[in-house]
């Protein structure tokens, strides 16, 4: 099983090209940390069955406990897929991403050392670097978590989040990470993102 990680900050297009990925390689499988409610095979047993629900219930919750709840949705998704029988793991933002956006948000740093004991890095990371200018202007919604669990949409408290996440991220990235810039043509990035993958594993 080979494992590929597409990360970055909201907006930076990762789903995107996660799901373009996907479609290219064969008996592949994205792991996202929102998978226990997205994805059918956990629909028969998990309480969680609305996004809005779920961010409902963690903006309620302490800094820590908020972390810990990102990282079991994370972590049940992460071992699921290691079980699964598929020859590419595609991480949409893996924990870099999650931690980063958790410690930007009053999170304990020794949690975050925790954290990256728990979870090798990926044999290919791709960073989507993009200006908080951009991602503004690609965030037609803010949801609840992305705005610091505010009540409402609030574009400052998204700004201050994702400034202060960036840093950390970037900290946290493997040595070998492809940086590529994500304001890039769609397609282009897409390309680009195959290509290396194909000649990594000799597609």
């Amino acid at each position: 099983m080979q494992t590929i990680c597409i990360t970055g900050l909201d907006g930076s297009g990762k789903s995107t090209q996660a799901k373009l990925l996907a479609s290219r390689l064969p008996n592949s499988r994205i792991v996202s940390v929102w998978d226990i409610i997205s994805k059918a095979e956990f629909q028969p047993w998990t309480i969680y069955k609305k996004t809005l629900n779920v961010e409902k219930y963690v903006m309620n919750l302490y800094p820590t406990t908020r972390s810990l709840f990102i990282f079991h949705a994370f972590n049940e998704a992460y071992q699921r897929a290691l079980n699964s029988e598929v020859d590419f793991l595609i991480f949409d933002s893996h924990w870099y991403k999650y931690w980063a956006v958790e410690q930007a948000m009053d999170a304990p740093v020794l949690l975050g050392e925790f954290f990256k004991q728990q979870y090798p890095a990926s044999n290919l990371t791709f960073y989507l670097q993009l200006s908080l200018q951009n991602q503004m202007k690609r965030k037609t919604k803010i949801s609840l978590y992305e705005s610091g669990h505010n009540e409402k949409e609030n574009l400052d408290n998204f700004a201050r989040i994702q400034s202060e996440a960036k840093p950390i991220l970037e900290s946290l990235l493997p040595n070998n990470t492809i940086y590529l810039p994500g304001k890039n043509e769609m397609e282009s990035l897409s390309n680009e993102i195959y290509g290396t993958v194909a000649r990594k594993f000799g597609l």
